[in-house]
This record gives C-alpha cells, sequence and structure tokens, in this order.
C-alpha cells in the first residue's frame, strides 16, 4: 500500500459494520449502509435529470447538499436563476475538465461560502459521475491546512500533494474496501461513504457539524449523520416511503 495504513481502515471499517447504537439506531449497520448506498444512486439520477429552470429547481439543487442550502437564499439574490442555470450546466458538462468545471461554477455563483460553493461543485460532479470522480470536499482532503479524513487512515510520514495524487489514494482506498467486502460497483459511493463516517467519527460533530437535534435532545448515530453530511436526507424519504408501500 502506497498511501494507507491498512489497519487504521480495517479499525474504521469495523467500526462501520458494527451492530452499536452509536453507530446506527437500526441494529443493523449492513442494512443502514445498503440504504444508504441506494439513496446515493437515486440522488444521482436526480441530480444527473435536474434541469434548473426555476426557483424550486435550484431549491432542490442546494437541498441536496448538506451545507449548501443555508447559502440557497443569498446565492439566488446575488446570482439569479439565469446564472445559476448556466452555473449548474458547466458542472453537468464532460466534455470540461474537472477542475475547470468547479472554478467556472465558483466564479458564476455569487454569494454564500465560498469554500462551500467550491464544496458544493465538487459533490455535484461527483454524484452525476460517480464512476469517474470521488468525491473531494475539505472534510475529506484539505490538503492546504493538511485536514480532513485523508489524514486519520493515511501512513507516517505520507502526504498527498495533488488532486491526481488524491485520486490515487482514493482508488487505493476503493481496492482496500472491496477486500474487506465492500464492494464498490465500479464507482465512487462506498469511498464517499468511508471517508464521510471517518471524519464523522473521530470528530466532535456536534462542534463541527451543523447537525440536526434530534427530539429529546438525542443525536443521530454515526452512520446517520454521514447520510445527513452527504445530503441524502430527502433521498432516504423517498426511498422509505417506497419501502413502506404507501
Amino acid at each position: 500500500m502506497r498511501f494507507f495504513n491498512i489497519d487504521y481502515v480495517r479499525d474504521i471499517y469495523n467500526e462501520m459494520i458494527k451492530p452499536d447504537v452509536n453507530n446506527t439506531a437500526r441494529g443493523n449497520p449492513r442494512e443502514s449502509l445498503s440504504m444508504i448506498l441506494e439513496a446515493m444512486k437515486l440522488k444521482s439520477r436526480v441530480l444527473s435529470d435536474l434541469e434548473i429552470k426555476t426557483e424550486e429547481d435550484a431549491r432542490k439543487l442546494f437541498e441536496s447538499v448538506f451545507y449548501a442550502k443555508k447559502h440557497f437564499n443569498e446565492v439566488m439574490q446575488f446570482t439569479g436563476l439565469s446564472q445559476l442555470s448556466q452555473a449548474y450546466e458547466t458542472l453537468k458538462d464532460t466534455s470540461i475538465p474537472y477542475l475547470k468545471r468547479v472554478e467556472k461554477f465558483v466564479s458564476l455563483v455569487k454569494g454564500g461560502d465560498r469554500a462551500d460553493i467550491e464544496d458544493m461543485a465538487r459533490e455535484v460532479i461527483h454524484f452525476i459521475e460517480p464512476e469517474t470522480y470521488p468525491l473531494w470536499t475539505r472534510w475529506i482532503w484539505n490538503g492546504a491546512r493538511k485536514t480532513g479524513a485523508m489524514y486519520y487512515i493515511l501512513k507516517e510520514n505520507v502526504d498527498i500533494h495533488s488532486f491526481d495524487e488524491f485520486v490515487q489514494a482514493i482508488n487505493e482506498l476503493r481496492s482496500i474496501l472491496n477486500v474487506f467486502g465492500l464492494s464498490s460497483d465500479n464507482n465512487y459511493y462506498v469511498t464517499s461513504v468511508f471517508s464521510v463516517y471517518t471524519y464523522v467519527r473521530y470528530l466532535d460533530y456536534t462542534t463541527h457539524l451543523a447537525v440536526d437535534k434530534k427530539a429529546a435532545g438525542l443525536l443521530p448515530s454515526h452512520l446517520a449523520t454521514t447520510a445527513l453530511v452527504l445530503g441524502l436526507k430527502p433521498f432516504l424519504k423517498v426511498i422509505r416511503l417506497a419501502n413502506s408501500g404507501a
């Protein structure tokens, strides 16, 4: 392994699939993981098909990105519907290189926190092209600050210096997870879940993430928080409704 300490990865993987009240309230973490992966596929279909023609379309986009939805009103005020639509179509344009798409989106979208808007662009591309691009946000890899989930599982004295190296590292992580039994199906969903779970588990998410508090003051489990950070809440609702037969 070039990048990762396999023992660190194994420890987190074992925690992720362990039946534990702090891990999943459902009592079956593999079932929870399966639902998360199903919700990710649904989010990909929705974002791929989405065309921003109305304010409701724009709201649907922002509601699907956990940390960006708080910027919706400001972005609409300073960007406008037409320019936001143009920015979104840029993210969907596979003829434009990845980093150029991100750069163009950030330049077109006015208002909101700049780092959040940049992460939003990367997240949307990941969900539109999950077979091609891994999820890259600040809490997965922030090379400038040497923070994020990658730094909890990297080997000693090993670093990631560029986007290309980040993709190489994620490919290595995907191979490790496949060996452990978490199949990738030739996409990056499993590495996204694992990376966000790693961040959630090792940081005090009540401080660092604006997590919704549940009734009676109960905090969500690690897998529930992972799904929340991945922007899957509305998609999980659809899946649960479909499974209920309603």
